[in-house]
Protein backbone atom coordinates (compact mmCIF):
# COMPACT_ATOMS: atom_id res chain seq x y z
CA UNK A 1 0.00 0.00 0.00
CA UNK A 2 1.22 3.49 -0.84
CA UNK A 3 -0.15 6.94 -0.04
CA UNK A 4 1.00 9.67 -2.46
CA UNK A 5 -1.17 12.27 -0.71
CA UNK A 6 -3.63 12.36 2.17
CA UNK A 7 -6.68 11.75 -0.04
CA UNK A 8 -5.31 8.86 -2.14
CA UNK A 9 -4.18 5.33 -1.29
CA UNK A 10 -2.55 2.98 -3.82
CA UNK A 11 -3.63 -0.59 -3.11
CA UNK A 12 -2.55 -3.86 -4.68
CA UNK A 13 -4.79 -6.81 -5.41
CA UNK A 14 -2.33 -9.40 -6.65
CA UNK A 15 -0.65 -7.78 -9.65
CA UNK A 16 -3.41 -5.20 -10.07
CA UNK A 17 -2.94 -1.63 -8.82
CA UNK A 18 -6.01 0.15 -7.48
CA UNK A 19 -6.20 3.88 -6.87
CA UNK A 20 -8.48 4.49 -3.90
CA UNK A 21 -9.97 7.50 -2.20
CA UNK A 22 -8.87 7.84 1.43
CA UNK A 23 -11.66 9.45 3.49
CA UNK A 24 -9.38 9.90 6.52
CA UNK A 25 -7.14 12.97 5.94
CA UNK A 26 -5.00 12.33 9.04
CA UNK A 27 -1.45 10.96 9.08
CA UNK A 28 -2.53 7.39 9.98
CA UNK A 29 1.18 6.49 10.16
CA UNK A 30 0.51 3.08 11.67
CA UNK A 31 -1.81 2.12 8.80
CA UNK A 32 -0.09 3.70 5.77
CA UNK A 33 2.61 1.03 5.61
CA UNK A 34 3.12 -1.45 2.75
CA UNK A 35 1.42 -4.75 3.51
CA UNK A 36 -1.41 -3.34 5.63
CA UNK A 37 -4.63 -5.17 4.61
CA UNK A 38 -7.35 -2.87 3.30
CA UNK A 39 -11.10 -3.21 2.99
CA UNK A 40 -12.26 -1.48 -0.20
CA UNK A 41 -15.65 -0.38 -1.40
CA UNK A 42 -16.27 -0.01 -5.12
CA UNK A 43 -17.55 3.44 -5.95
CA UNK A 44 -18.86 2.64 -9.45
CA UNK A 45 -19.99 -1.01 -9.58
CA UNK A 46 -19.20 -2.77 -12.82
CA UNK A 47 -16.60 -0.27 -14.02
CA UNK A 48 -12.88 -0.90 -13.95
CA UNK A 49 -10.92 1.13 -11.40
CA UNK A 50 -8.43 3.72 -12.59
CA UNK A 51 -4.91 2.29 -12.93
CA UNK A 52 -3.21 5.66 -12.43
CA UNK A 53 -3.57 8.70 -10.23
CA UNK A 54 -6.45 10.92 -11.34
CA UNK A 55 -5.40 14.19 -12.92
CA UNK A 56 -7.23 17.47 -12.23
CA UNK A 57 -10.58 17.38 -13.97
CA UNK A 58 -10.77 13.58 -14.11
CA UNK A 59 -13.52 11.57 -12.47
CA UNK A 60 -13.10 10.44 -8.90
CA UNK A 61 -11.42 7.12 -8.19
CA UNK A 62 -13.60 4.03 -8.41
CA UNK A 63 -12.63 2.70 -4.99
CA UNK A 64 -12.79 3.93 -1.42
CA UNK A 65 -10.59 2.53 1.35
CA UNK A 66 -13.28 2.23 4.01
CA UNK A 67 -11.22 0.34 6.62
CA UNK A 68 -7.93 -1.36 7.44
CA UNK A 69 -7.19 -4.54 9.35
CA UNK A 70 -4.84 -3.75 12.21
CA UNK A 71 -3.82 -5.95 15.16
CA UNK A 72 -6.78 -8.24 14.55
CA UNK A 73 -9.31 -5.38 14.42
CA UNK A 74 -11.21 -3.72 11.61
CA UNK A 75 -10.53 0.03 11.81
CA UNK A 76 -12.97 2.30 9.93
CA UNK A 77 -11.35 5.10 7.91
CA UNK A 78 -14.45 7.18 7.14
CA UNK A 79 -15.11 9.84 9.83
CA UNK A 80 -18.44 10.75 8.22
CA UNK A 81 -19.74 7.26 8.79
CA UNK A 82 -18.59 7.32 12.40
CA UNK A 83 -20.70 10.46 12.83
CA UNK A 84 -23.73 8.40 11.81
CA UNK A 85 -22.72 5.70 14.29
CA UNK A 86 -22.54 8.36 17.00
CA UNK A 87 -26.02 9.57 16.08
CA UNK A 88 -27.44 6.04 16.22
CA UNK A 89 -25.58 4.39 19.12
CA UNK A 90 -24.19 7.03 21.46
CA UNK A 91 -26.09 10.30 21.39
CA UNK A 92 -29.56 8.78 22.07
CA UNK A 93 -28.24 7.70 25.46
CA UNK A 94 -27.16 11.24 26.28
CA UNK A 95 -30.57 12.84 25.87
CA UNK A 96 -34.00 12.32 27.43
CA UNK A 97 -36.90 11.05 25.39
CA UNK A 98 -38.36 13.68 23.14
CA UNK A 99 -35.01 15.12 22.15
CA UNK A 100 -34.45 15.37 18.41
CA UNK A 101 -31.11 15.39 16.60
CA UNK A 102 -30.41 17.35 13.45
CA UNK A 103 -27.19 16.64 11.55
CA UNK A 104 -24.91 19.25 9.97
CA UNK A 105 -26.29 22.26 11.80
CA UNK A 106 -24.89 25.69 10.76
CA UNK A 107 -24.08 28.36 13.33
CA UNK A 108 -22.39 31.52 12.09
CA UNK A 109 -19.58 30.56 9.72
CA UNK A 110 -19.30 27.00 11.03
CA UNK A 111 -21.26 23.80 10.70
CA UNK A 112 -21.50 21.43 13.67
CA UNK A 113 -22.15 17.73 13.43
CA UNK A 114 -25.40 17.73 15.44
CA UNK A 115 -27.95 20.00 17.05
CA UNK A 116 -29.95 18.40 19.84
CA UNK A 117 -33.23 20.02 20.84
CA UNK A 118 -35.77 19.09 23.51
CA UNK A 119 -39.16 20.47 24.55
CA UNK A 120 -37.57 22.37 27.43
CA UNK A 121 -33.96 23.11 28.24
CA UNK A 122 -30.97 24.37 26.26
CA UNK A 123 -30.10 23.58 22.68
CA UNK A 124 -27.19 21.16 22.40
CA UNK A 125 -24.36 21.55 19.87
CA UNK A 126 -22.35 18.37 19.41
CA UNK A 127 -19.10 18.02 17.49
CA UNK A 128 -17.94 14.45 16.81
CA UNK A 129 -14.25 13.59 16.41
CA UNK A 130 -13.16 10.16 15.18
CA UNK A 131 -10.05 8.78 16.88
CA UNK A 132 -8.13 5.98 15.13
CA UNK A 133 -4.77 6.26 16.94
CA UNK A 134 -4.75 3.66 19.72
CA UNK A 135 -1.48 2.27 21.07
CA UNK A 136 -0.05 1.27 24.46
CA UNK A 137 -3.53 1.23 26.00
CA UNK A 138 -4.09 4.87 25.09
CA UNK A 139 -6.22 6.61 22.47
CA UNK A 140 -4.95 9.98 21.23
CA UNK A 141 -6.53 12.67 19.06
CA UNK A 142 -5.64 14.13 16.60
CA UNK A 143 -2.95 12.20 14.73
CA UNK A 144 -2.06 15.29 12.67
CA UNK A 145 -2.25 19.06 13.32
CA UNK A 146 -5.82 20.31 12.94
CA UNK A 147 -6.48 24.04 13.12
CA UNK A 148 -10.09 23.27 12.26
CA UNK A 149 -10.48 21.10 15.37
CA UNK A 150 -8.98 23.82 17.59
CA UNK A 151 -11.25 26.42 16.02
CA UNK A 152 -14.29 24.26 16.75
CA UNK A 153 -13.31 24.08 20.41
CA UNK A 154 -13.01 27.87 20.62
CA UNK A 155 -16.36 28.35 18.92
CA UNK A 156 -18.12 25.82 21.14
CA UNK A 157 -16.77 27.58 24.24
CA UNK A 158 -18.05 30.94 22.94
CA UNK A 159 -21.45 29.45 22.08
CA UNK A 160 -21.68 27.94 25.56
CA UNK A 161 -21.49 31.47 26.95
CA UNK A 162 -24.36 32.42 24.63
CA UNK A 163 -26.63 29.75 26.10
CA UNK A 164 -25.93 26.62 24.06
CA UNK A 165 -24.94 23.37 25.76
CA UNK A 166 -21.69 22.55 23.93
CA UNK A 167 -20.26 19.05 23.62
CA UNK A 168 -17.40 17.20 21.96
CA UNK A 169 -17.74 13.45 21.51
CA UNK A 170 -14.62 11.46 20.62
CA UNK A 171 -15.48 8.21 18.83
CA UNK A 172 -12.62 5.76 19.38
CA UNK A 173 -12.72 3.33 16.48
CA UNK A 174 -10.86 0.26 17.76
CA UNK A 175 -8.60 -1.30 20.35
CA UNK A 176 -9.02 -1.58 24.11
CA UNK A 177 -7.69 1.75 25.44
CA UNK A 178 -8.11 2.61 29.10
CA UNK A 179 -8.47 6.33 28.37
CA UNK A 180 -8.27 9.02 25.70
CA UNK A 181 -5.84 11.95 25.78
CA UNK A 182 -5.09 14.89 23.48
CA UNK A 183 -2.12 14.27 21.19
CA UNK A 184 0.47 16.67 22.62
CA UNK A 185 3.08 15.46 20.11
CA UNK A 186 1.27 16.24 16.88
CA UNK A 187 -1.00 19.12 17.93
CA UNK A 188 0.00 20.99 21.10
CA UNK A 189 -2.41 23.83 20.22
CA UNK A 190 -5.40 21.49 20.21
CA UNK A 191 -4.19 19.89 23.45
CA UNK A 192 -3.88 23.17 25.36
CA UNK A 193 -7.14 24.48 23.89
CA UNK A 194 -9.01 21.34 24.92
CA UNK A 195 -7.85 21.71 28.51
CA UNK A 196 -8.67 25.43 28.53
CA UNK A 197 -12.30 24.99 27.38
CA UNK A 198 -13.05 21.89 29.45
CA UNK A 199 -15.00 23.93 32.01
CA UNK A 200 -17.34 25.23 29.28
CA UNK A 201 -17.49 22.33 26.81
CA UNK A 202 -18.68 18.90 27.89
CA UNK A 203 -16.08 16.32 26.79
CA UNK A 204 -17.01 12.69 26.23
CA UNK A 205 -15.45 9.64 24.62
CA UNK A 206 -17.00 6.38 23.46
CA UNK A 207 -15.28 3.14 22.44
CA UNK A 208 -16.58 1.09 19.50
CA UNK A 209 -15.58 -1.91 17.45
CA UNK A 210 -16.36 -2.78 13.84
CA UNK A 211 -16.74 -6.25 12.28
CA UNK A 212 -15.88 -7.48 8.79
CA UNK A 213 -19.37 -6.71 7.50
CA UNK A 214 -19.22 -3.10 8.66
CA UNK A 215 -21.48 -3.46 11.69
CA UNK A 216 -20.40 -1.33 14.65
CA UNK A 217 -20.89 -2.20 18.31
CA UNK A 218 -20.68 0.20 21.25
CA UNK A 219 -18.27 -1.16 23.86
CA UNK A 220 -17.95 1.72 26.30
CA UNK A 221 -20.09 4.88 26.15
CA UNK A 222 -18.03 6.60 28.88
CA UNK A 223 -14.34 6.11 28.15
CA UNK A 224 -12.32 8.31 30.56
CA UNK A 225 -10.65 11.43 29.15
CA UNK A 226 -7.22 12.45 30.49
CA UNK A 227 -6.16 16.11 30.19
CA UNK A 228 -3.18 15.89 32.53
CA UNK A 229 -0.63 16.13 29.70
CA UNK A 230 -1.94 19.43 28.30
CA UNK A 231 0.36 21.52 30.49
CA UNK A 232 3.32 19.52 29.18
CA UNK A 233 2.44 20.53 25.62
CA UNK A 234 2.74 24.19 26.61
CA UNK A 235 6.23 23.60 28.07
CA UNK A 236 7.49 22.78 24.55
CA UNK A 237 10.22 20.39 25.65
CA UNK A 238 11.24 16.82 24.95
CA UNK A 239 13.11 14.71 22.42
CA UNK A 240 12.75 14.28 18.69
CA UNK A 241 13.59 12.29 15.59
CA UNK A 242 14.41 13.96 12.27
CA UNK A 243 14.26 12.01 9.01
CA UNK A 244 15.98 13.17 5.81
CA UNK A 245 16.95 11.65 2.48
CA UNK A 246 20.20 11.99 0.56
CA UNK A 247 19.52 11.24 -3.09
CA UNK A 248 23.20 10.75 -3.88
CA UNK A 249 26.51 10.17 -2.13
CA UNK A 250 28.31 13.12 -0.52
CA UNK A 251 31.57 13.79 1.29
CA UNK A 252 30.70 16.41 3.90
CA UNK A 253 32.85 18.34 6.35
CA UNK A 254 31.19 17.88 9.77
CA UNK A 255 32.83 20.21 12.30
CA UNK A 256 35.40 18.50 14.51
CA UNK A 257 34.52 15.11 13.00
CA UNK A 258 36.20 16.14 9.75
CA UNK A 259 35.21 14.83 6.31
CA UNK A 260 32.65 12.02 6.38
CA UNK A 261 31.28 9.94 3.52
CA UNK A 262 27.49 9.69 3.39
CA UNK A 263 25.92 7.02 1.19
CA UNK A 264 22.60 7.62 -0.60
CA UNK A 265 19.62 6.66 1.52
CA UNK A 266 17.62 7.80 4.51
CA UNK A 267 19.07 9.15 7.75
CA UNK A 268 17.39 9.48 11.15
CA UNK A 269 18.81 11.77 13.83
CA UNK A 270 17.82 11.69 17.51
CA UNK A 271 18.08 14.83 19.63
CA UNK A 272 16.44 16.71 22.48
CA UNK A 273 15.53 20.23 23.56
CA UNK A 274 14.71 21.02 27.16
CA UNK A 275 13.09 24.23 25.96
CA UNK A 276 12.04 25.43 22.54
CA UNK A 277 11.40 21.96 21.10
CA UNK A 278 9.29 23.29 18.23
CA UNK A 279 11.92 25.93 17.38
CA UNK A 280 14.68 23.33 17.34
CA UNK A 281 12.77 21.13 14.92
CA UNK A 282 11.96 24.12 12.73
CA UNK A 283 15.67 24.98 12.59
CA UNK A 284 16.63 21.45 11.55
CA UNK A 285 14.10 21.57 8.74
CA UNK A 286 15.31 24.96 7.41
CA UNK A 287 18.59 23.51 6.05
CA UNK A 288 20.89 25.85 7.99
CA UNK A 289 23.87 27.05 5.94
CA UNK A 290 25.32 29.67 8.29
CA UNK A 291 25.94 29.68 12.02
CA UNK A 292 26.13 25.90 12.20
CA UNK A 293 26.10 24.58 15.74
CA UNK A 294 24.97 20.94 15.75
CA UNK A 295 26.48 18.18 13.63
CA UNK A 296 23.10 17.84 11.96
CA UNK A 297 23.39 21.40 10.62
CA UNK A 298 26.19 20.24 8.30
CA UNK A 299 24.04 17.52 6.76
CA UNK A 300 20.72 19.26 6.04
CA UNK A 301 21.84 21.48 3.09
CA UNK A 302 22.47 18.33 1.04
CA UNK A 303 19.07 16.75 1.67
CA UNK A 304 15.68 16.90 0.04
CA UNK A 305 12.61 16.81 2.25
CA UNK A 306 13.24 16.84 6.00
CA UNK A 307 10.56 15.69 8.45
CA UNK A 308 10.60 16.12 12.21
CA UNK A 309 8.81 13.99 14.82
CA UNK A 310 8.57 15.59 18.28
CA UNK A 311 8.29 13.42 21.39
CA UNK A 312 7.05 15.75 24.12
CA UNK A 313 8.35 14.78 27.55
CA UNK A 314 10.04 16.12 30.66
CA UNK A 315 12.55 13.28 30.30
CA UNK A 316 15.46 13.45 27.84
CA UNK A 317 15.17 10.28 25.76
CA UNK A 318 17.53 11.07 22.88
CA UNK A 319 20.02 8.35 23.89
CA UNK A 320 17.23 5.79 24.28
CA UNK A 321 15.96 6.76 20.84
CA UNK A 322 19.44 6.35 19.37
CA UNK A 323 19.71 2.87 20.84
CA UNK A 324 16.26 2.00 19.48
CA UNK A 325 17.25 3.16 15.98
CA UNK A 326 20.20 0.82 16.06
CA UNK A 327 18.03 -2.02 17.36
CA UNK A 328 15.65 -1.79 14.37
CA UNK A 329 18.47 -2.01 11.84
CA UNK A 330 19.82 1.52 11.50
CA UNK A 331 23.52 1.74 10.60
CA UNK A 332 25.26 4.31 12.83
CA UNK A 333 27.45 7.14 11.55
CA UNK A 334 30.27 6.96 14.15
CA UNK A 335 30.49 9.93 16.52
CA UNK A 336 27.73 11.94 14.82
CA UNK A 337 25.70 13.97 17.32
CA UNK A 338 27.05 12.10 20.35
CA UNK A 339 30.06 14.15 21.44
CA UNK A 340 28.38 15.04 24.75
CA UNK A 341 27.26 11.54 25.75
CA UNK A 342 28.51 7.96 25.75
CA UNK A 343 26.58 6.84 22.65
CA UNK A 344 28.41 5.70 19.54
CA UNK A 345 26.15 7.83 17.34
CA UNK A 346 22.86 9.69 17.18
CA UNK A 347 22.58 9.43 13.37
CA UNK A 348 21.54 6.21 11.62
CA UNK A 349 21.34 5.22 7.95
CA UNK A 350 18.45 3.24 6.47
CA UNK A 351 18.18 1.93 2.92
CA UNK A 352 14.48 2.83 2.60
CA UNK A 353 12.16 5.48 4.05
CA UNK A 354 11.79 4.72 7.77
CA UNK A 355 8.30 6.16 7.88
CA UNK A 356 7.22 3.27 5.64
CA UNK A 357 8.83 0.73 7.98
CA UNK A 358 6.57 -0.80 10.63
CA UNK A 359 9.39 -1.26 13.15
CA UNK A 360 10.23 2.46 13.00
CA UNK A 361 6.60 3.58 13.29
CA UNK A 362 5.97 1.26 16.23
CA UNK A 363 9.10 2.54 17.96
CA UNK A 364 7.98 6.15 17.44
CA UNK A 365 4.50 5.48 18.79
CA UNK A 366 5.86 3.64 21.83
CA UNK A 367 8.12 6.60 22.58
CA UNK A 368 5.26 9.05 22.24
CA UNK A 369 2.57 7.15 24.10
CA UNK A 370 4.35 4.93 26.61
CA UNK A 371 4.91 7.51 29.36
CA UNK A 372 1.43 8.99 29.02
CA UNK A 373 -0.22 5.56 29.09
CA UNK A 374 1.52 4.67 32.35
CA UNK A 375 1.28 7.99 34.18
CA UNK A 376 -2.24 9.20 33.49
CA UNK A 377 -4.72 10.87 35.82
CA UNK A 378 -8.04 10.50 34.01
CA UNK A 379 -11.07 12.67 34.47
CA UNK A 380 -13.79 10.78 36.28
CA UNK A 381 -16.19 9.58 33.55
CA UNK A 382 -19.68 11.01 33.71
CA UNK A 383 -22.46 8.43 33.99
CA UNK A 384 -24.08 7.27 30.77
CA UNK A 385 -27.53 8.73 31.27
CA UNK A 386 -29.86 11.37 29.80
CA UNK A 387 -28.34 14.10 31.94
CA UNK A 388 -26.09 15.86 29.49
Amino acid sequence: MGRPNRFVIIARDGDEELVCHCPNPGRILEFAIPGTPLILEERLPGEKAESRLPRPGQAKTNWTAVAVRYHGAVVPLAPGRMNKVAGKLVLPGFFPSGTTLKAEYPVGNSRFDFLGTEPSGPRHLIEVKTCSLVEEGLAMFPDAPSLRASRHLEELAELAEEGYASHVLFMVAHGRPLRLAPNIHTDPLFSSTLARVADKVDLRAALTECDEEGWVRLLDPALPIDLSSASLAEEDRGSYLVVLELAEAHRIEVGALGSLDFAPGWYVYSGSAQRGLSSRLARHQRKVRKGRHWHFDYLTPYSGKIEGFPIVSRVNRECELAAALGAIGGRPVPGFGSSDCGCGSHLFWFAGPPIRDRAFVEMLLRARMGDLAQGSHPLAPRPYSPSI
